[in-house]
């Protein structure tokens, strides 16, 4: 009996063995009709007769399963040799045999599919913070909103000069974007020059504590204004992704879009920058753009007063969600110079809905940005260059050459990639977790206490690990790839000094020094110069294979303690640190097997691509941002290798390290593919019942009791000649209540017709429509409520962004409850009543239809 209820609920998809499964396992020996704990007495003989029939449709289900799910099949091959023939009908009654394949069909649910569990993680098990609210993309389609529209010819007027002034905000969007981006990297440029200037000359004259105290000077006060930002700004910590993600997925996260969260983003980042932790500035520049364009589409500024207001016809959650999109493209193609790879990433990273107008536009905005950063470089530099400010270009015309056999090499470092980058979030999660719990409750100064300690006991090791390293000869080989300035290869001599006070000249002009510190060279630089020495094509054996284990395995270390401090940072080349680290310690290795047939350097853009697809899980976006800040086209085909496995091998274990923060906030989140659990649910299984209704001519009293209640919309109802009833007449927001209150108020009325008030056509769903469409609904048309009526139209429930989150641990709950467990001579009744499940038992489960039964309601 219990097995027929499964295969109601079921029907012709049984994709997802566990749960099927589960309701098996969960129902403490659903198909024995008695009571395992208290013992019972044996079944009549008709009994019995009828449920061997069961048990053979349960066996014809149980291969099926094992054909589709190889991993389960043989757990499920004992199930079914337990239940066989006339050894599972004499149990009955007594239930050795099926209380044990109970105990197996439960041991499934302990293991969930990829697409259950994804549905299932802590995210969803845990209370969801109660701050998140969620916009409404939706807009109100009423007679109230329809009367204040004036003639057509004021009209398109309006709509001509809502156009301009889009293409205005674009332009300065995009332009201040790359002003920002610019001038950060400038001052951050000029007070590291100043940093490492004074640090290496008191090295050179001997004086190594006075060079330690000054080196630390800088990073404490760099530490301390970044972190103090942070205080006074809670929401600039980070590198801003996860929250801008979450904005875009419809969240209402309050701070993230403020001005001063601007300020102490941008300062902060470069104080910490300088400083030399691991951080980047490209993520933040994400986050940055956001707010610019979220500022410029509002028109005003609440923390900025006095500045002049501008155009508000954008200051709606529609356009500012277009704005804010765009504004994260724009910060991509500043920071790495890549205005596709800005889109890119906007559309697959960060945005939930998009549209073609959105595409076009964001391609202006990203396109100014880029090359606004280029004007001041030029202008900088004497001379126009499409540099951009990280770009880790080629550096030979020959290079890009690869035999068809390194593919296979590239394959086992994507591999590698996944797995350390499953690593790296996993171990990133449960610090960030141990972190949240001692620091609660906690006050917040004491969070600039821990960037002191965590990460200047860091930067000490920075200073001091490169000691335990030789002088190093520089190589003599002339055809190197040797470039002086911000951007490239600068040996380090750090204790060589005295010793070694001579320099290379080198053929092509310039000078190197003599001899060098390898682990100094790759540590005591800018972070993009590190990585363009690693990058560097025909550098064969500028670093020993040990100095880049150690370097790889150190800074790992590093990089996964830094990143959730509270401090600005960015994740993007710490990110690429490790995987060009990882990769040119292989093309080492390689090139000691096969001199002459191997660069180091390209395996070192190979790692990188691996290490960052298996911490952002990103695809596409990335593929081209690497292409882009590379140069070089000819690596495609190995970059988009890398990231394709890098993610497959990743999500195997974890999820993107932003999906993980997102988590760790308890932000409802909605994701794109739902489980296939979701196929056999339907709206009623999820919704809120009885919502707050209001009918379409309340009471002042009436009102004032809706108001009371928290809810943004409610649903507007006819009570019928009886008054019992509930038809579905439209919904009004709780703005537009709140002017009907004052309006009676003015009046002095006792009642009001909120019919011109109210949308009388808002998006609306049947209570038995399945839950995977009404979830494409409400995603899809970015919904905040979205309300459930009966065959009838009348009103029977509310369904909102938390009613999914939560849907998952509601089934789980179920499963387990045995409330929700039915006997089968109850359930064998019901069967007898029914002609219709009779006649389906003849041909297959498969055309069994779903019934308000147990596993149905479930």
């Amino acid at each position: 009996g219990g097995w027929f209820e499964a295969t109601k609920l079921m029907g012709p998809k049984k994709k997802h063995v566990q749960m099927e499964l589960a309701v098996m396992g969960g129902t403490k020996n659903v198909l024995l009709g008695a009571d395992v704990e208290g013992g019972s007495k044996p079944e009549p003989l008709s009994e019995v007769e009828k449920l061997r029939n069961e048990l053979k449709v349960l066996q014809r289900y149980i291969d099926e399963q094992a054909r589709k799910n190889p991993e389960a099949a043989s757990e499920l091959k004992k199930i079914r040799d337990s239940i066989g023939g006339d050894e599972a009908t004499d149990s009955i009654g007594h239930g050795p045999t099926l209380r044990d394949m109970g105990k197996s069909l439960r041991n499934l649910v302990t293991s969930p599919s990829k697409s259950y569990e994804k549905f299932s993680s802590r995210r969803y098990r845990k209370k969801l913070g109660e701050k998140f609210e969620s916009f409404d993309y939706d807009t109100p389609d009423n007679e109230f909103m329809s009367g204040i529209l004036r003639d057509k010819g004021e009209v398109q007027r309006e709509a001509q000069k809502k156009e301009l002034f889009r293409w205005v905000y674009l332009l300065l969007i995009g332009g201040i974007t790359g002003v920002i981006a610019y001038w950060m990297t400038f001052c951050v440029g000029r007070m590291v020059t100043v940093k490492w200037e004074n640090t290496w000359k008191l090295m050179q004259e001997g004086k190594t504590v006075e060079a330690y105290l000054y080196y630390m000077g800088w990073v404490l006060a760099s530490l301390t204004g970044a972190a103090m930002l942070v205080v006074w700004a809670p929401e600039s910590a980070g590198s801003g992704i996860p929250q801008v993600k979450a904005y875009l997925n419809g969240n209402q996260i309050p701070g993230i879009l403020r001005m001063k969260t601007l300020i102490a983003k941008v300062v902060g980042i470069s104080l910490c920058v300088t400083s030399g932790m691991p951080a980047g500035r490209e993520g933040p520049m994400v986050h940055t753009g956001a707010i610019l364009s979220a500022g410029l589409a509002r028109g005003y500024s609440d923390y900025l007063p006095f500045l002049p207001g501008l155009y508000a016809g954008f200051d709606n959650t529609k356009d500012r969600r277009d704005f804010v999109s765009m504004g994260a493209a724009a910060g991509v193609a500043a920071a790495f110079n890549a205005p596709i790879g800005g889109i890119l990433f906007s559309l697959e990273e960060v945005s939930s809905f998009w549209s073609p107008s959105l595409t076009w536009r964001s391609f202006i905005c990203a396109i100014i940005a880029a090359y606004t950063v280029n004007i001041f470089m030029a202008a900088n530099a004497g001379g126009f260059a499409d540099q951009g400010l990280v770009l880790f270009g080629h550096t030979e015309e020959d290079g890009g050459k690869y035999a068809i056999w390194e593919i296979f090499i590239f394959m086992l470092i994507a591999v590698i990639g996944g797995l350390v980058g499953s690593l790296y979030v996993y171990i990133n999660e449960h610090i960030t977790m141990a972190r949240k719990k001692f620091w609660a409750g906690k006050n917040p100064l004491w969070r600039v206490v821990e960037a002191w300690v965590v990460i200047g006991g860091m930067l000490t090791l920075f200073f001091f690990l490169p000691m335990l390293w030789p002088c190093k000869d520089t190589p003599t080989n002339d055809g190197m790839s040797y470039h002086t300035g911000f951007h490239g290869i600068n040996p380090v001599q750090y204790n060589c000094m005295d010793t070694h006070a001579d320099e290379r000249r080198l053929a092509g002009g310039g000078s190197i020094p003599a001899v060098y510190n390898e682990f100094a060279t790759l540590l005591l630089t800018p972070q993009e110069t590190t990585i363009l020495q690693l990058y560097s094509r025909n550098t064969q054996g500028y670093f020993s294979i040990t100095t880049l284990a150690v370097f790889t395995a150190f800074f790992f270390v590093c990089a996964v303690t830094a990143y959730g401090i509270a401090v600005p940072a960015g994740l993007f080349i710490p990110s690429m640190m490790i995987g060009a680290g990882f990769g040119r310690l292989i093309g080492e290795i390689m090139h000691s097997f096969f001199p002459g047939e191997i660069d180091p350097g390209l395996y070192a853009l190979v790692g990188a691509s691996a290490i960052l697809g298996g911490i952002t899980r990103m695809t596409i976006s990335l593929t081209v941002i690497m292409v882009e800040i590379s140069n070089d086209i000819t690596y495609l085909l190995p970059i988009m290798l890398a990231l394709a496995i890098s993610k497959a091998v990743g999500d195997r274990f974890t999820h993107s390290l932003y999906d993980v923060h997102m988590d760790l906030a308890s932000i409802p989140y909605l994701e794109p593919d739902p489980p296939d659990v979701f196929d056999t649910l339907s709206a009623q299984d999820i919704m809120a019942r009885d919502p707050v209704m209001i009918g379409i001519e309340p009471t002042m009293a009436e009102i004032e009791e809706a108001m009371n209640n928290t809810h943004n919309t409610f649903p507007v109802v006819d009570s019928g000649v009886s008054g019992l009833n509930r038809f579905f007449c439209g919904s009004i927001t709780r703005e537009n209540l709140d002017k009907s209150l004052d309006t009676m108020k003015r009046e002095g009325k006792g009642r009001i017709d909120i019919s011109l008030a109210m949308d009388p056509q808002p998006f609306i769903v049947q209570s038995q429509l399945s839950l995977r469409r009404v979830l494409r609904l409400f995603r899809g048309m970015g919904l905040r409520h979205l309300i459930v009526v009966d065959s009838r139209q009348r009103v029977v429930g509310c369904i909102t962004r938390k009613d999914f989150i939560n849907a998952p641990s509601t089934v789980q709950a179920a499963i387990r409850d045995p409330k929700f467990v039915r006997s089968t001579r109850e359930a064998m009744m019901r069967m007898e009543r029914s002609t219709r499940i009779k006649s389906a038992n003849a041909n297959a489960p498969v055309k069994l239809k779903r019934s308000n039964s147990f596993v149905g309601v479930l």
